[in-house]
């Protein structure tokens, strides 16, 4: 045999024969079928299932940021809030100053007294009024609250050994 006459057959595959097809009878079939609906029955309930579980995990975290939004917002407001009122008080504080400058010219005792009483009341009420802001401060839900590590035990110093090459081998003195 050459390596032409390898090469040059061609490759005989063998033939596969076609497959009888299964024959059933009608109450095979019946069966079959109402195998198939029952199936398909029962993948409808567990895809609803799955829908539905997936839509109350969204609503929950949906929830779950509404919260976290409303928290800064309020924080924020509460913030905005105070300043207000502290810069109102601020200038309620210089209009009574003025007036008490005036007053002071115009020599009227009296008068000058009550304001007096005024000014200090409403610097009672500014430091009530930072009070205030320094105390506006919220807790954070218990569930946000980092719980604290353990610490690990501290470990133990083991003392360093000491080798000594000798002619008869190693010692070691620990």
């Amino acid at each position: 045999m050459s390596d032409t006459e390898i090469f040059d057959k061609p490759k005989t595959e063998p033939e596969k024969k076609p497959r009888k097809k299964r024959e059933m009878t009608a109450e095979q079939k019946e069966v079959l079928k109402e195998r198939l609906k029952k199936g398909r029955e029962t993948a409808l309930k567990n895809r609803q299932k799955k829908a539905l579980l997936k839509k109350i995990d969204r609503e929950e975290e949906e929830k779950e940021k509404d919260k976290k939004i409303a928290k800064h917002v309020l924080n924020k407001k509460e913030d905005d809030a105070v300043g207000e009122t502290v810069l109102r008080l601020r200038d309620e504080l210089k209009e009574l100053r003025a007036e008490l400058k005036e007053m002071k010219k115009a020599k009227e005792p009296e008068k000058v007294e009550e304001i007096k009483i005024e000014i200090e009341e409403k610097k009672q009420e500014m430091q009530e009024v930072k009070v205030i802001e320094k105390k506006v401060d919220f807790e954070p839900e218990p569930e946000l609250i980092e719980k604290p590590v353990p610490t690990p035990p501290v470990p133990i110093p083991v003392p360093k050994r000491k080798v000594f090459n000798t002619k008869l081998g190693q010692f070691v003195y620990r």
